[in-house]
C-alpha cells in the first residue's frame, strides 16, 4: 500500500530547499542506458519539487516528473524550468502514459512510499524493450518483489552499490 504523506504546501517548499539534488548519479543512471543518443521520454516517479526531474532535461525529448502530492506538482511548475520539462499529478502506480513509450523511470528517494509491486507492473509496462528503471534511496533497505524475478532485481541493486 501506498504511503500519503508530504502533501501540503509547506513540505513542498521544505523540500524544494533541503532534499538532495543528486547530480552526480545522474550520470551514473545514463551510462547504463543503451547508448548516447538524446531519448525520447523519461518519467520522474514522485518527483516532489522536481530537484532530481531537470537534471534529466538534457538527456531526453521529454521529461515528465510525477507526482501524488498535488503540492508538490504545483512547487515544481512554480520554479524556473527548462523547455522540455512538465509535471503531472498522479499516483506512482498508476502512471499516464502508453505501455512501451518510455525510456527511462527513474524514482529519486520515493519508491519507499510506494505500493512496490504495482509501481514496478507499471513500471513494467511503460518502459519501451531495453528502457531502464533507476530506483534511488539513501540506503538498501528495501527488497523489490517482481513477478519471478525478485532476486535478480535484487542483486543487481547490490552489485550497482558494491561499485558505488
Amino acid at each position: 500500500m501506498a504511503v500519503r504523506l508530504f502533501e501540503g504546501k509547506d513540505h513542498a517548499a521544505s523540500y524544494l530547499q533541503y532534499r538532495v539534488t543528486p547530480h552526480e548519479i545522474i550520470s551514473k543512471i545514463m551510462s547504463y542506458m543503451e547508448n548516447n543518443e538524446l531519448y525520447k521520454l523519461a518519467v520522474d516517479v514522485g518527483c516532489g519539487p522536481g530537484k532530481g526531474t531537470v537534471l534529466l532535461a538534457p538527456y531526453f525529448t521529454r521529461v515528465v516528473g510525477t507526482d501524488i502530492s498535488q503540492a508538490m506538482v504545483e512547487r515544481a511548475l512554480a520554479k524556473n524550468n527548462p523547455p522540455n520539462i512538465s509535471y503531472r499529478h498522479c499516483p506512482a502506480e498508476e502512471i499516464p502514459f502508453a505501455s512501451g513509450e518510455v525510456d527511462l523511470v527513474t524514482a529519486m528517494t520515493a519508491a519507499h512510499w510506494f505500493d512496490r509491486p504495482r509501481f514496478l507492473q507499471e513500471a513494467d509496462r511503460i518502459l519501451r524493450p531495453g528502457g531502464c528503471l533507476a530506483l534511488l534511496s539513501y540506503t538498501m533497505d528495501m527488497i523489490l518483489e517482481y513477478r519471478d524475478i525478485s532476486n535478480v532485481l535484487n542483486d543487481i541493486c547490490r552489485e550497482v552499490l558494491s561499485r558505488s
